[in-house]
């Protein structure tokens, strides 16, 4: 099961920030800078994504979903680079769209080629690529005074961090078995239990307490299952593990977002 941002969230995210920042001109933002805060972050995880799904694709598991996220993911780059051109960019932010979209168009040429140990390599080089690029861009136009805003972008990492988790696992089964990518993988993890205390420290409705149980219950299951990279035998596994942490992130998702509107 492939794990998704809502653009509808997405979306809402956005107008909910600019209206906490027009109240508060202390800290104001500009649209054009939520314009490029949102599409930055959006290419940090479909970077992850992409590269997620071509390994699952030519190890030949669940290839129906991984060509699905693969176009899925093409097309949200695609779009996410459209609204970084029609803003406005300073020198530095024209730089780093203009190497990001140099990595897009080297994706498309490998993606249209026959599946290679040389290509897979490259697209793990692009993912990082984008990512590197994409989150110095998004550290630029991002702001943390709002409570929900933060909180929201702690659960939206810890989306990113499960995609990039599961990028790493799939190929090391694919043979990239370099210490370093075990090394990102097991970073990742600890990223996301850092952010998974930060959830557990908010004070949750009553409704959501099952949601913030279960993750916390299946964490610690699916944590097992991602340290078990060296072995890298339950792909499968390791994607509905994803899928299911994935359910419970969305659930609080949809609460910040309201949190954020009626405060």
């Amino acid at each position: 099961m492939k794990l998704v941002i809502n653009k509808n969230y997405l979306t809402a995210f956005l107008g909910i920030v600019f209206c906490f920042f027009q109240a508060n001109p202390a800290v104001a933002i500009s649209e054009q800078q939520l314009v490029v805060l949102g599409a930055a972050n959006n290419i940090e995880y479909v970077g992850q994504q992409i590269t997620k799904a071509y390994f699952y694709k030519h190890q030949g598991i669940r290839t129906a979903n991984a060509r699905k996220d693969l176009e899925k993911g093409m097309a949200e780059l695609d779009a996410d680079i459209n609204k970084l051109e029609a803003s406005v960019l300073d020198e530095e932010d024209k730089n780093v769209l203009l190497f990001i979209t140099y990595t897009r168009d080297e994706l498309k040429e490998i993606l249209s080629q026959p599946y290679s140990e040389e290509n897979g390599a490259l697209m793990l080089d692009f993912s990082e690529s984008l990512l590197e690029g994409a989150d110095l861009m998004a550290s630029k136009h991002i702001h943390k005074d709002n409570v929900e805003q933060s909180m929201l972008v702690v659960v939206k990492q810890m989306e990113f961090l499960l995609e990039r988790i599961n990028k790493y696992y799939i190929a090391h089964k694919a043979g990239f078995k370099d210490h370093n990518n075990v090394v990102q993988l097991e970073n990742a993890i600890i990223k996301f239990e850092t952010d998974l205390k930060k959830v557990n420290a908010y004070h949750y409705p009553t409704s959501l307490q099952s949601n913030i149980e279960k993750l916390n219950k299946f964490w610690p299951i699916a944590k097992r299952f991602y340290s078990g990279i060296e072995k890298g035998a339950l792909p499968v596994i390791v994607m509905a593990s994803t899928d299911n942490l994935g359910k419970q992130l969305n659930k609080l998702l949809a609460f910040h977002h309201k949190a954020a509107t009626t405060k």
